[in-house]
């Protein structure tokens, strides 16, 4: 009799946070779950730090929730590890586990999924270990890839490509209305131009390219006055109050919004509310909000240094940028509002982006890996 593969998915957070790689790890789970019933294998997913999971990505009966107790994390994963054939780190920090799985189980497959900064510096002993012992390195971009071989010297052999997906969940717009609730609460104009920016604001990051679009648009001002720029996202204090001198020192206070966080069920709303997303980012690993902002009709500006290009199929859709040129950054917004797109052209740009990035071209990369 056939034996039947054991999988399990170590993972940090996936339903407790919102950010690039917590909806990563939410569309693997979702995808993990679909290859297993089709092939009966029998799954696994671990969380350090969530305690719940999402029943619409995964059945509970998959799920093991660890709520920051990593001692007790980090056992159960080392015993769940002896049943299992394939143990998937679903990040670079957990690299210790995957040491010890390596050490007392030498057998076992381990494979690693890499996103972007997080893999591209120097690492500890434990990470440089774990990137020349994985047998497979999942990647998110061939640029990340690139950056890993030259980096650490890695085997090109043992890497995935492996892009992102959007979420099967949401009912991506095939009409692209904006939502009068969000009009009036931002002030909008019937005339008014929406810039787009959907980023966590980290004061340790300062690579996304939002301060950058704060500069220059008192330069698009003087072409449209009514412009609204809002970033959305959850920041941190720090950064925060660095945003806020840049938008005061350039007299920004009635064009630049800070929304905050937005829940992921009304993040679509958001993006339907502007008609050009920009984000000349220097240090994206992918960019899911590249491929997202793409399947609710607007138009994208993103960086030309990083996977941002990729996300835009290397040009095929949006506009690249030099990041660290902000007269490039000033050109492609007002060309980009001077040019609007129709709904045709919009759906159409969707439809590459899904043609790319859909659900089902995600999970049979998944199940072409366990099969390989």
């Amino acid at each position: 009799m056939e034996k039947i593969m054991r999988i399990s998915f170590l993972y940090l957070r996936a339903f407790s946070k919102t950010g690039g790689i917590e909806k990563f790890n939410k569309m693997f789970m979702f995808a993990l779950q679909n290859v297993a019933l089709k092939n009966n294998y029998i799954i696994s997913c671990i969380s350090a730090y969530d305690t719940i999971c999402d029943k619409n990505y995964l059945h509970p009966k998959y799920f093991k929730g660890f709520n920051i107790n990593k001692l007790t994390f980090t056992f159960f994963s080392l015993k769940k590890a002896f049943k299992d054939d394939i143990i998937i780190l679903a990040h670079i920090n957990l690299a210790s586990i995957g040491f010890f799985i390596k050490l007392f189980f030498p057998s076992k497959q381990v494979f690693l999924i890499t996103h972007g900064i997080e893999v591209w510096q120097k690492q500890s002993y434990f990470k440089k270990y774990i990137l020349k012992k994985a047998d497979k390195i999942l990647v998110v971009s061939e640029y990340t890839k690139n950056i890993i071989i030259e980096n650490h010297q890695i085997d090109e052999k043992k890497f995935v490509l492996f892009p992102n997906t959007f979420d099967p969940i949401f009912e991506w717009p095939s009409k692209f209305q904006k939502n009068i609730n969000l009009i009036n609460k931002y002030a909008i104009h019937t005339n008014s131009k929406v810039l787009i920016t959907v980023s966590r604001l980290e004061y340790s990051e300062k690579y996304k390219g939002y301060d950058n679009v704060i500069e220059v648009l008192p330069e698009v001002l003087k072409l449209y006055p009514n412009l609204k720029y809002l970033i959305i996202g959850k920041g941190d204090e720090k950064e925060l109050l660095r945003i806020n001198k840049l938008i005061e020192k350039n007299n920004l206070q009635n064009n630049v919004l800070l929304t905050g966080f937005v829940s992921d069920s009304d993040l679509i709303d958001y993006y339907l509310l502007g008609d050009v997303f920009v984000m000349p980012s220097k240090k994206e690993g992918f960019g899911i909000v590249f491929i997202e902002a793409i399947l609710c009709g607007l138009q994208v500006i993103a960086g030309n240094k990083d996977a941002s290009k990729e996300a835009l199929l290397n040009g095929k859709v949006g506009i690249l940028v030099d990041p660290d040129r902000n007269d490039e950054i000033k050109n492609a917004i007002i060309k980009s509002i001077e040019n609007p797109i129709n709904n045709n052209q919009k759906i159409e740009q969707a439809k590459k982006i899904n043609d790319s990035f859909n659900i089902e071209a995600f999970q049979n990369r998944l199940e072409n890996v366990f099969k390989n």
